[in-house]
């Protein structure tokens, strides 16, 4: 009895074995399969993450998800590049063009660069086609700067799944791939914008409330000579008492990608930014404090940030407002 058993457990490992050395050995080829034309596949659509050692990697795509995915019905495309004529230039295959400074802005606020009603948001996303659903992958032509804006709006919104393709227009053109000036039609959906996130952004109040509090800092994003006072964008210079300089340009690379993880981690920690403490960011009219609340919410994980939108064209013009300098 012993002995059969014996033979029949034997028998159980060559199958095993051989199964296991079978599926190894598919895996290898598949590997070293020569790329295709770089649309989507069925195993091409998987979500695959940059791996630079985000705490959110899924909050960026590469150039090689966005070749595999590119053409996916769930994928929308928008272009956030500084100005329309960039996009008409040349944009990526697919995408629609948004203009950060008037589309994303409410018109009827009068501090410049204040967002823009969930109603508006609803109509624009309408517009380009979008579902609530749909993956919305953002990009534009200067490091992100706009493209992060834009990711803030639709999480301050509620959508679920938005993306920021990593190095954007500069990066795809320095891959070796083209641009289109096709600019291909679209067929109006229903969006529908949720409810805002009151803990992603910060109004002027709440910033004025938490100067004194020691477990609040503020990260001014903007150019050092707007935050040492030296150069006026409002009718007062200077800082949020307490405020801390990282203007937003180190956080990214020549190619207009973001730092990887650990110099990122360092730039922030250096001048005494940490998870521990809740932290408003700030510029002058709320985009690039966007781009580095991506960047310490997304892509660092500080549990604790908020980006404050109306910024110096809202602080610097307000007769009670306290400011260093």
């Amino acid at each position: 009895m012993r002995c059969e058993a014996s033979i029949t457990m034997k028998k159980t490992w060559l199958i095993f074995f051989g199964l296991a050395t079978f599926l190894l050995g598919a895996c290898g080829e598949r590997t070293n399969e020569p790329p295709g034309n770089g649309f989507a596949s069925p195993a091409a659509t998987e979500d695959v993450a940059p791996g630079e050692g985000y705490a959110n990697a899924g909050a960026l795509v590469d150039t090689e998800w966005m070749l595999a995915n590119l053409r996916e019905p769930d994928v929308r495309l928008i272009d956030v590049s500084a100005q329309r004529d960039t996009y008409v230039e040349g944009h990526l295959p697919g995408a629609q063009f948004v203009q950060w400074n008037t589309e994303l802005v409410n018109p009827d606020n009068p501090v410049e660069g204040q967002i823009l009603t969930r109603g508006a948001l609803s109509a624009l996303m309408s517009r380009l086609g979008v579902s609530n659903d749909d993956k919305v992958i953002v990009y534009d032509n200067a490091s992100n700067l706009f493209a992060a804006r834009a990711y803030w709006v639709l999480k301050y919104y509620g959508h679920d799944d938005v993306r920021i393709y990593n190095g954007g227009r500069k990066k795809w053109v320095e891959a070796g791939h083209e641009l289109t000036t096709e600019i291909e039609p679209v067929s109006p959906g229903i969006y529908i914008a949720g409810e805002p996130d009151p803990r992603i952004a910060a109004d002027w109040n709440y910033v004025v409330g938490k100067i004194d509090d020691p477990s609040t800092l503020y990260c001014d994003s903007r150019r050092p000579s707007e935050y040492e006072g030296e150069e006026l964008l409002s009718e007062r210079g200077g800082r949020i008492p307490g405020g801390m300089n990282v203007e937003w340009s180190k956080s990214v690379q020549d190619d207009g990608t973001f730092l990887e993880a650990g110099s990122l981690a360092e730039l922030y920690r250096s001048v005494g930014f940490t998870p521990d403490k809740e932290i408003v960011t700030y510029c002058q009219t709320g985009v690039r404090g966007a781009h580095t609340w991506f960047v310490l919410s997304e892509l660092l994980g500080y549990p604790n940030v908020r980006n404050y939108d109306g910024s110096w064209a809202e602080y610097g013009n307000r007769a009670d407002s306290p400011i260093e300098n």
